[in-house]
Order: structure tokens, then C-alpha cells, then sequence
């Protein structure tokens, strides 16, 4: 039997996150699904959203206001392509750059601050050596996929969602025009 509460998947447009739609389809009889990428033009507005249950966000760019955040009757939770220590966007190009032995996704509760909300999991792995930003991008979804489906089952089987107190997010807030600046000044090509 499906969940009868509403649910919204805010995510890019990739493989991936096509999966964990179709995992909500199959899970919730209400399953809304808003699919972006940073550059593509905003054709929905969330200005008379009357919210839903649940959000769940999944590899993506899109920063939820706190009016629309307010909007959310229940829980909240985004699945960051990242560890906790590379917080906004560019994780796999600067886990690689730092030289890290592992990487990984991170499960949190969403609020106001970018990639700030109370910390409920976090999924690591090994770095290979060689491994180049599209592998590791790939390998970390494949580790968020399985924690979204973990996360998600609990939440329909009503179990409480803990946070792990164990795990912080990192200081610094890693931006998109701070990575462009970056790419730039090794001479490869930025996107617009």
C-alpha cells in the first residue's frame, strides 16, 4: 500500500535522480517531482505552492526559501552529494584537489543555511587513485541513491529520523562563482 502523504522531489535532471522519482512513484500515491540544473531557465514558480508533507531534495542546486521551506508540513531532508566538509558545490573537484582518502554523500534536515541543517547520515567510500571529478560524481550518486532509498523507506515505515551529532558540517560554504574562478585560473573551460 502506498504512502498517502504528499511528497515534492526537488533534483537535477540526471539519471539518478529519474531513479529516485521513480522510487517515490512507487512508494507515495502523491509523488510532485521538480527536476533543474543550475543555467536552465525557471519555468515553475513555487509562490502559490501550497506545500506538500514531505521534500526531499536530491543532487541539486536549488535553494529552497524559507517561506517555501515553511510550506513543508513534515520533514524536510536533502541528499548532498558531498561529505559534510564540502559544503554548496564542487565537492569532487576539491575532495581530489585535497587529496582525500574517501568521499561520500550526506543525508540531512533542511533549513535556511546552505547545507547547515542537523546532519542524519552521512555514506563514505574510498577514493581511487586516479579518480577524476565525472567517476567520483558518479560513484557519490550511486552511494546517495541507495542512502535516499534507505532514508526513504524509514520515513514511509514511520521510523524516527535521528541525527547523528557525531558528524559537522564543514566551515566554509564552497560557492559556484568561488569554483568558476577557480577553473578559470587553470585555463579550463566555465560554463556560462
Amino acid at each position: 500500500m502506498k504512502d498517502s502523504r504528499s511528497v515534492l522531489l526537488i533534483s537535477d535532471r540526471s539519471r539518478w535522480s529519474e531513479m529516485a522519482h521513480d522510487f517515490l512513484r512507487r512508494r507515495f500515491v502523491d509523488a510532485d517531482w521538480f527536476a533543474w540544473d543550475y543555467g536552465d531557465p525557471m519555468t515553475r514558480q513555487f509562490d502559490h505552492w501550497q506545500g506538500s508533507d514531505l521534500l526531499f531534495s536530491f543532487k541539486s542546486d536549488f535553494i529552497l526559501s524559507e517561506s517555501m521551506l515553511d510550506r513543508v508540513r513534515q520533514l524536510a531532508v536533502n541528499f548532498h552529494p558531498a561529505t559534510p566538509n564540502y559544503r554548496g558545490i564542487g565537492g569532487y573537484r576539491y575532495a581530489i584537489d585535497d587529496n582525500q582518502a574517501q568521499f561520500g554523500a550526506t543525508c540531512h534536515i533542511i533549513t535556511p543555511k546552505v547545507d547547515g541543517g542537523p546532519i542524519i547520515a552521512v555514506d563514505r567510500f574510498d577514493i581511487v587513485p586516479g579518480e577524476s571529478e565525472t567517476s567520483l560524481s558518479e560513484r557519490t550518486a550511486a552511494v546517495a541513491l541507495a542512502q535516499f532509498h534507505r532514508i526513504v523507506t524509514a520515513v514511509c515505515e514511520g521510523a524516527a529520523i535521528d541525527t547523528d551529532h557525531s558528524e559537522q558540517w564543514g566551515q566554509h560554504l564552497y560557492t559556484r562563482s568561488a569554483l568558476a574562478a577557480d577553473r578559470r585560473q587553470r585555463g579550463e573551460l566555465v560554463e556560462a
